[in-house]
């Protein structure tokens, strides 16, 4: 990761699932979640497009944690950053 790909979230835990799909994708990302503590900021890079209205909807059904933004982690890839703070 370069450092224009360094997030702005200190002390946060990094979740890497690119190649995996649905439903594994948040299957991997409750797993992480489930290892924070309350309030702890959790960077998901993942390259599934259908991840990124799944896993926050999922994460809010079961009141895990907050979608804070999602940014594009490369311009030539179809790769973004999502950043979740467990509840």
């Amino acid at each position: 990761m370069s450092s224009t790909d360094k997030s702005n979230y200190k002390d946060s835990a990094q979740l890497d699932i690119r190649g995996k799909v649905c439903p594994l994708t948040f299957v991997y990302t409750k797993l992480a979640l489930e290892e924070l503590e309350r309030g702890r900021i959790l960077e998901v890079y993942l390259d599934f497009p259908p991840a990124l209205k799944n896993i926050p909807e999922s994460c809010k059904r079961q009141n895990m944690a907050e979608l804070l933004e999602i940014k594009k982690h490369h311009s030539d890839k179809p790769e973004w950053i999502m950043i979740l703070k467990k509840l």
